[in-house]
């Protein structure tokens, strides 16, 4: 079965089930690096580097009106995972940089480069005529869904290359004719999450069984813009991923007689150093949100560097109070 063909059916099982469970939120509209489709005249060389996905990218609309063309340069710095640590661009011109850091950002390398620096090159040709830019493709993936107490009959991973599918189903916990269980769909989960954390685990079940797919979350609001302020404008669970220091709130006595729990979401600025500058409470229980405010000001983030320069952030951060904690 095709991949396009595999996700219409499961879209089609789905409009019965009702149960959710998501890895990841907040991402650029990340695919496969083997089958991105960018803006036409854009052009990306790698430079013998090997990614598991990114972002696609877009032609400036006023560049490319006014025949703004040429090739940016980007080195990248990769974290332990294969993440763009740090983007810096080393030539090309300025009004084509911005869109090729932005973009480069996000980009997830495969694991054996973690740690290491490479460059890439982005080549920006104008094309002819004044149709608008292509946008970034999407992926019309089906919403994640939880059946468990039934036998998988089907595992599918979508959006990686092969080498990447073949290391992730070694790992997995359960394979084709299991039980899946609440606990080994826990498992599943969390080792899916531990491989890409861009990855989604959606269970469909049909006919007493289960069909498992494994696929990059479905295309969302781009993770990184850029503020009226200057600031990088960066999705909560991206942010997240660059925590050091994280104390956990203390439940309010009061909040736990009155058997309130909920989620408080915070708007914050997060300092070149890492250090959390300003919080701004969005909504929350108000018996909840002093004690979500004082752990969060605690709060120490990994600097986020921007051609090689720490630069400010603003990120939305949720904090989860539940009775059972």
């Amino acid at each position: 079965m095709s991949k396009t063909h595999l996700i219409s059916a499961l879209a089609a099982a789905l409009g019965t089930v009702a149960v959710a469970c998501w890895l990841v939120t907040g991402a650029f509209p990340l695919v496969a690096a083997d089958s991105v489709t960018d803006s036409p005249g854009v052009t990306v060389d790698l430079n013998g580097a090997t990614l598991l996905h990114r972002a696609a990218l877009v032609y400036p609309e006023v560049s490319r009106r006014e025949g703004i063309q040429g090739t940016v340069v980007v080195q990248v710095k990769l974290d332990g995972s294969g993440n763009v640590a740090d983007a810096q661009v080393m030539s090309g011109p300025e009004a084509l940089r911005r869109a090729a850091l932005e973009s480069v950002l996000t980009w997830h390398f495969s694991q054996q480069m973690a740690g290491a620096m490479s460059q890439v090159k982005i080549g920006f040709a104008a094309p002819g005529g004044t149709a608008p830019a292509m946008q970034p493709p999407s992926v019309p993936l089906p919403g994640p869904a939880a059946t468990v107490d039934r036998p998988i009959k089907s595992l599918n991973v979508v959006g990686l290359s092969d080498e990447a599918r073949a290391d992730l189903l070694g790992r997995l916990p359960v394979h084709e004719g299991d039980t899946l269980s609440a606990e080994s769909l826990r498992q599943l989960v969390k080792t899916v999450k531990s491989f890409d954390e861009h990855l989604a685990v959606t269970a469909v079940p049909s006919n007493g069984d289960a069909n498992i797919l494994i696929a990059l979350a479905p295309a969302t609001p781009p993770a990184v813009t850029r503020t009226a302020s200057g600031r990088l404008r960066i999705g909560g669970n991206i942010q997240a991923l660059k925590l050091i220091t994280q104390p956990k709130p203390t439940y309010p006595v009061e909040a736990k007689q009155a058997r309130v729990q909920g989620q408080v979401q915070l708007d914050a600025i997060i300092g070149k150093d890492g250090t959390v500058q300003n919080l701004t409470v969005i909504s929350g229980h108000p018996l909840l949100v002093a004690a979500a405010l004082g752990a969060v000001r605690q709060w120490v983030y990994q600097p986020t560097l921007l051609n090689g320069n720490p630069t400010e952030v603003e990120t939305e951060i949720d904090v989860n109070f539940t009775l059972a904690q």
